[in-house]
């Protein structure tokens, strides 16, 4: 148990969290979504009354100011204490899956659905209590103008956009890796092109970690400038296409 341990902790010690990327990159998105979300909330208990309905875009989407102390679009209505349970629950899973993810088309979608999560999450401490008096709650103000599989049923915030949008990036992410694992087994036929593959897929991932682990470094040996970064990703994508032309 205790080399179990030892050697855990030397993974995680040694593990590249690509923490510069994902301060640089990922945070600002990640606030100014969440920025977006408060804002949007808070405007709507100032301006409007609970229960009031404003049209917004006719056809499209209308505003209904409602507080659901439910999960997203609803769910558990009637249960808020299992609601935030659930949302903390998802919440810390969304952050551990935030710090060890490296793949930048799931980080996007991991982005979107963190914002959505805290968003919806943190705000339930200011929301308004509903109409019988339960805190706890989420303000609920967008509602869909038509119907299609029953979306006008549903009054959402741009917190539960986030989590939607994040699902749909996700979804592409997953269909972006199905993709090249299908791909490598098509290469796999031929070892040498195989071989070629693995070889500038590694160096083009070595160098985007070399590119975020010494972006603030002034000083580091191995740092490369932006523009020399993009040059090296072309130079892996020249290399593998020449080398694709004459292998195949």
């Amino acid at each position: 148990m205790k080399e179990f341990f030892f050697n855990l902790k030397g993974t995680l010690k040694n593990y590249n969290y690509i923490l510069k990327y994902k301060l640089v990159w990922c945070l600002p998105i990640i606030l100014f979504l969440l920025f977006l979300d408060w804002l949007s909330k808070g405007i709507v208990t100032s301006t409007m009354n609970l229960g009031d309905d404003k049209e917004f875009i006719s056809g499209l989407i209308n505003f209904e100011y409602t507080i659901n102390p439910g999960a997203a679009y609803g769910i558990n209505a009637d249960l808020p204490t299992l609601a935030i349970s659930i949302a903390i629950f998802v919440s810390l899973f969304i952050i551990v899956a935030f710090i060890f993810v490296k793949d930048k088309w799931w980080i996007l979608g991991i982005n979107f659905m963190l914002a959505g999560s805290l968003g919806n999450l943190i705000a339930r401490i200011w929301a308004p209590p509903t109409e019988n008096g339960i805190y706890g709650g989420v303000v609920d103000f967008l509602k869909f103008d038509f119907s299609f599989l029953g979306s006008d049923s549903y009054i959402f915030n741009l917190a539960d956009a986030w989590v939607t949008i994040s699902v749909i990036l996700i979804i592409i992410a997953l269909i972006i890796y199905l993709y090249c694992e299908i791909y490598e087994l098509k290469l796999k036929k031929n070892e040498k092109l195989f071989e070629i593959y693995n070889d500038v897929q590694s160096q083009k991932l070595l160098t985007f970690e070399i590119y975020w682990s010494t972006f603030y470094k002034k000083d580091s040996e191995n740092k490369i400038s932006y523009k020399e970064y993009i040059q090296k990703m072309k130079s892996f994508n020249m290399k593998w296409k020449n080398e694709k032309k004459e292998n195949n």
